[in-house]
């Protein structure tokens, strides 16, 4: 096999792959309701979601899960 081929339909930017959550996904990954999202969202504590059209917006998957697994070793260590 051609190495050439072989390395460009195997190699994937994982920078470009960025999933967009919608809240009911936001919703189901974290436990929170919507008033608690935004709450945090208002305090900083949260991610803030980016806006993907005029009436939508979403949370990078990525900043989520970077989020859950903070909260996820801060209370491993009696901090959450």
């Amino acid at each position: 096999m051609n190495p050439t081929t072989q390395s460009s339909t195997t190699s994937t930017n994982p920078a470009r792959q960025q999933r967009i959550l919608r809240l009911p996904e936001v919703k189901a990954k974290t436990g929170f309701g919507r008033s608690t999202i935004y709450a945090l969202m208002a305090n900083g504590e949260f991610p803030r979601s980016i806006r993907i059209g005029a009436r939508a917006v979403g949370w990078l998957e990525s900043d989520i899960d970077q989020w859950i697994e903070t909260r996820r070793i801060g209370a491993a260590y009696g901090r959450g």
